[in-house]
């Protein structure tokens, strides 16, 4: 028996970790064409090459609309607030035209009260 094992361990090979080899990466050379446009769809179907230009002009409107709605918004905010300011100093100015009225009046009624006008009701002399 041990005769046979010694003749075995001769002829056994290692153990390998991949007994397959590995399967290579495909590659594809690129296709170069010299008169390429980036903006010319390559689609060979018409109907949906269309449709996707249709989108993309659709998209490219809805923007440019959405910009000036903003433009517009953001006018007609600033006119307002100009508006409001311009109505708000008018009614500061009348206040204060108001209260000035009002504190002379005042001023001219304590003058008034101080003076002795006519004849007095205290007691008379003799």
């Amino acid at each position: 028996e041990l005769g046979g094992a010694a003749g075995r361990a001769k002829d056994a090979e290692p153990l390998k970790l991949y007994a397959v080899a590995p399967v290579p990466i495909l590659q594809y050379n690129p296709k170069f064409e010299d008169g390429f446009n980036p903006d010319r769809d390559m689609d060979f179907d018409r109907e949906r090459a269309e449709k996707r230009k249709l989108k993309r002009q659709y998209k490219k409107e809805l923007k440019g609309a959405t910009r000036e709605l903003r433009k517009d918004n953001l006018f007609l905010a600033e006119e307002k607030a100009a508006q409001e300011k311009k109505q708000r100093i008018a009614r500061d100015e009348k206040a204060k035209s108001i209260e000035a009225f009002l504190s002379q009046q005042q001023f001219e009624a304590k003058l008034g009260s101080g003076r002795k006008t006519g004849k007095s009701k205290g007691r008379k002399r003799k």
